[in-house]
């Protein structure tokens, strides 16, 4: 019983991991703009790279009823999306997904260890 826990969790791992390195596809980028496609929540993102920052982190935020944008035109979009809360929501989901995700991975990992203790150490003493 505590060998099927474990061959199931340990598959359940392998593809909980494979789902986190398909989850993001790189787009094209322009400049200093790359978009990438969030798979899981079917939402396009932006990584927007200040020329003038003194820093190297990027700005991110999703594209809604749009595919591309201009680095110009990003303030006034920013700005349209936020007073209309779509912005947020976005944002809300793609946590929520991401935070679901982490705790699916942590919850798995967790049993993978406690099945191995259970089979591998506990069974010598016995």
């Amino acid at each position: 019983m505590i060998n099927k826990k474990l061959i199931i969790s340990v598959i359940t791992l392998c593809i909980l991991v494979i789902l986190g390195f398909l989850r993001w596809d790189t787009l094209d980028s322009s400049g200093d703009i790359s978009y990438k496609y969030d798979r899981w929540a079917g939402q396009k993102w932006v990584d927007f790279y200040p020329p003038l920052a003194a820093s190297s982190n990027s700005m991110e935020f999703p594209l809604i009823y749009i595919d591309e944008i201009d680095q110009n035109d990003i303030d006034k979009y920013l700005g349209k999306q936020a007073l209309s809360g779509e912005l947020v929501n976005k944002w809300i989901e793609r946590t929520k997904l991401t935070d679901g995700y982490i705790g699916l991975l942590l919850l798995n990992i967790l049993v993978v260890i406690y099945s191995s203790i259970k089979i591998f150490i506990l069974r010598d003493k016995k």
